[in-house]
């Protein structure tokens, strides 16, 4: 496992979980910021510098924006999940704008992430695994799992879940 990818619409808990998996594996973190150069994400670029990184010395990679390692095809990729009514409250906490927190939650609430990290990956190597109700450790645990396929990917439709249990006018009526 020298080369990880996780994804995650922001506020999943994707670089908690990454750091965390990171020191298990004795790898370093590796944020989309630091690949992308500061810049506006070129998604070539991006490749291309996680491809060299991760041939070179392996990473644990963490990004809301799924993409392909240049020349590096990894076993498993893992996208990360959480309820979009706890993420409303993670966004509004880190001081998003009331714009950013809808465009963000109504992206989980889709399955944008998972949905275009299929279409790079596929299902077989797809994990997705939910964040919400567990601690940073728990998740971690289920990614290193994952990543050595010992778990399969967790059934999420929030939609479905929402409008079962009543929640999904009272989420509308947040964003």
């Amino acid at each position: 496992m020298k080369a990880v990818l996780i994804f995650g619409s922001p506020g999943v808990g994707k670089s908690e979980v990454g750091r965390i998996v990171a020191e298990r594996l004795g790898l370093r973190l590796v944020e989309l910021a630091e690949l992308a150069g500061g810049e506006e994400a070129d998604m070539r670029a991006v490749s291309a510098r996680a491809g060299a990184l991760l041939r070179r010395e392996g990473g644990v990679i963490v990004s809301h924006i799924p993409f392909k390692p240049r020349g590096l095809m990894p076993r498993r990729v893992v996208v990360l999940r959480r309820s979009p009514l706890e993420l409303v409250e993670v966004l509004r906490s880190r001081g998003y704008g009331r714009e950013k927190v809808r465009e963000n939650v109504e992206a989980e609430l889709i399955d944008l992430v998972y949905v275009r990290t299929l279409e790079i990956y596929g299902p077989r190597r797809t994990v997705q695994i939910r964040t919400s109700g567990r601690t940073k450790e728990e998740v971690a645990e289920k990614v290193l799992k994952a990543l050595r396929g010992e778990l399969r990917s967790e059934e999420v439709d929030w939609i479905r879940e929402l409008e079962a249990d009543g929640s999904l006018e009272r989420l509308l009526d947040l964003l």
